[in-house]
């Protein structure tokens, strides 16, 4: 087994959920509890979760821009900043401004309220134009 963040136990389970089994055929299949399928299940995507969010922190982190949307701001203005500071920055923006826009709305979710910014939040753009928002 590689070097990662999920147990034996753990990796085994996810394994055989992806090929469709359910906890209860998991738990006969190990010779376990079904309750004890179920806290491996829920740790190993616990530990999957944390495990992308310290991967998002960490290319946020490296980022060489990043923008602060504040309360206030109309998402609909956005766009331009994020392609301001692109263009000084010299690198290619992955997405349009609509696409832009429903990252946005999808990933900052209720820190905006119509178009309305309600809560601060930052955008990084990564060295190859990808957005990340958090």
């Amino acid at each position: 087994m590689e070097d990662t963040f999920l147990t034996e136990s753990q990796l085994r389970v996810l394994e055989l959920r992806m090929r469709g089994l359910t906890q209860a055929e998991i738990a006969r299949k190990l010779n376990t509890s079904r309750a004890n399928v179920s806290i491996l299940e829920r740790r190993a995507r616990e530990n999957i979760a944390r495990a992308e969010r310290t991967l998002k922190l960490f290319e946020r982190l490296k980022s060489p821009v990043a923008i602060t949307v504040k309360q206030g701001d109309d998402i609909l203005q956005v766009p331009k900043k994020i392609f301001e500071a692109a263009d000084a920055a010299k690198i290619r923006v992955n997405q349009g401004t609509a696409e832009i826009i429903a990252k946005i709305k999808e990933e900052a979710g209720d820190r905006i309220h119509g178009r309305s910014v309600t809560k601060n939040f930052e955008i990084a753009l990564t060295s190859n134009g990808e957005l990340l928002i958090s």
